[in-house]
């Protein structure tokens, strides 16, 4: 059943089913990762105990009618238990279909998230621009075994027209997975084989070891050939 209205609700919707395309990156550096199964029932036990209250109250609302003998609450009971089943299933259509389309997806180069079920989102960031990454596992992430990787890009610091300071940076977040630790560590780990070091603060990060760009090795011999002309032309001039 599920599946047959999912199906039509992605046909609907025009929703994409496959997943998305790699970012850029080596061939063999993608990796794939999904949400853990436990992130569903993590994401079902928060939707039932929603709805569980909100059926409560409406037994609670078809109790005053009974006792009451008044017409009113029956009628408002039999209006809202139609709108609630209606509620319920597609907020159950929607929790299931944004975990099954739900990817995380990890070159050597850049990061890409799609989430989203009526609404998809797809973001992408490159490890350059990456400022922070943050393991998150609160109580109930604990009690299900799972972590969320949020991470942070660096702000581009722009001014409004007005002159105010605003910060461009944005963060993404992989939910729901079991093995945060591990997509944290290979993030970190392409961080360092391209640019020297992770650039997160890392304690082997050491800016002063690093070699000059060809480009800024370039720029500097040409500024010390217009210098020595600059000095002989000042020479002849005295001689």
């Amino acid at each position: 059943m599920y599946r047959l209205f999912k199906g039509l609700a992605l046909r609907i919707m025009q929703t994409p089913t496959e997943p998305p395309e790699p970012p850029a990156g080596t061939h063999d550096s993608v990796k794939v990762f999904r949400a853990s199964p436990k992130f569903l029932t993590y994401r079902l036990l928060a939707f039932w105990l929603v709805f569980g209250l909100l059926w409560i109250g409406w037994w609670i609302l078809v109790g005053v009618a009974v006792v009451e003998g008044r017409q009113e609450p029956a009628l408002a009971a039999g209006i809202v238990a139609p709108l609630l089943l209606i509620a319920q299933a597609s907020a159950y259509f929607v929790v299931r279909i944004d975990y099954d389309l739900r990817y995380y997806i990890v070159t050597d180069r850049a990061l890409r998230v799609r989430e989203g079920a009526v609404i998809v989102k797809e973001m992408t960031i490159t490890h350059a621009n990456v400022q922070n990454m943050r393991v998150v596992q609160g109580p109930l992430l604990r009690l299900f075994g799972i972590w969320h990787l949020k991470v942070d890009t660096a702000g581009g610091g722009g001014a409004s027209a007005k002159g105010e300071a605003h910060d461009n940076s944005h963060s993404i977040q992989l939910a729901g997975i079991e093995n945060a630790h591990e997509v944290r560590d290979l993030i970190l780990s392409y961080l360092k084989l391209r640019g020297g070091g992770a650039g997160l603060g890392d304690l082997d990060d050491h800016d002063e070891h690093r070699l000059a760009s060809p480009e800024l090795v370039a720029v500097l011999q040409e500024l010390r050939e217009v210098t020595v002309g600059v000095r002989r032309a000042a020479e002849g001039a005295r001689a």
